[in-house]
């Protein structure tokens, strides 16, 4: 079931297995509008609504990285806003782009001092696994 799109950029899906939303990304060249509306509006909206307790974000295909602006949001309000919502873990899948890389590492320290447990893992098929051996 998907739950939001950002045309060529983000598809968002739900895993009724292990509760997770799962932000498939292409490109990080978003606004903080796009970024806000398929994240907070729609996609933890949903979490809520299903006990979701863990996030991923696939960026292994993902080119570009989150503005400035967008990176300072998710520390001061989607970090805050998953731990209120129940969300335990966000799972991150490693990027092939130098420069997502560098800015998933900067966005995801933000995880941890929000109360979430940060988890690297190199595949989608891996965080699966993971969630299911960690209830």
């Amino acid at each position: 079931m998907q739950t939001a799109i950002i045309p060529n950029k983000m598809v968002q899906t739900w895993n009724a297995d292990v509760h997770a939303i799962i932000d498939t990304w292409i490109s990080y060249y978003v606004t903080l509008n796009e970024f806000s509306d398929a994240v907070l509006s729609k996609g933890l909206e949903y979490s809520k609504l299903n006990k979701g307790r863990a996030w991923i974000v696939d960026s292994s295909d993902a080119t570009g990285n989150f503005s400035k602006e967008i990176q300072e949001f998710i520390g001061s309000d989607i970090f805050p806003a998953f731990a209120k919502a129940g969300i335990k873990y966000f799972i991150t899948i490693t990027s092939k782009n130098a420069l997502t890389k560098l800015t998933i590492r900067n966005y995801s320290a933000k995880a941890g001092p929000n109360g979430l447990l940060l988890v690297q893992i190199d595949s989608l098929a891996d965080a699966i696994e993971w969630l299911k051996k960690n209830p």
